[in-house]
């Protein structure tokens, strides 16, 4: 019984995490956001520049989107390569985990 009921506290814990932080946002505070942390200088929204535009990222990982938010959101923090070309992507730390969380989900909505 004890079990179930720390699980169930643990799952309460989690949800408030995850779900509060993105409910405090608007899709423009996110967007905002993105522009802040200068994702402009290598995203665009529907042409690829030095890294792939939004829309490609949302299309490529529509059907697997649960699955890959939380590894996409550390490659806008820690960068990464080899899924777009030879470019790699440049990590970005002044980006906490909740903010790379918040503009994965943006850029996952952005499927043409």
């Amino acid at each position: 019984m004890i079990n179930v009921f720390s699980r169930y506290i643990l799952y309460i814990i989690v949800l408030y995490i995850f779900i509060v932080p993105f409910s405090a946002y608007g899709q423009d505070q996110t967007e905002t956001l993105i522009s802040d942390k200068m994702c402009y200088a290598c995203h665009q929204l529907d042409s690829a520049s030095i890294g792939p535009s939004w829309q490609a990222i949302a299309a490529r990982h529509a059907e697997r989107r649960e699955q890959v938010t939380q590894v996409l959101a550390g490659k806008i923090i820690r960068g990464g390569g080899g899924n777009w070309g030879v470019v790699p992507m440049v990590p970005n730390q002044r980006v906490s985990e909740e903010q790379a969380l918040l503009m994965m989900q943006w850029i996952l909505d952005q499927a043409p």
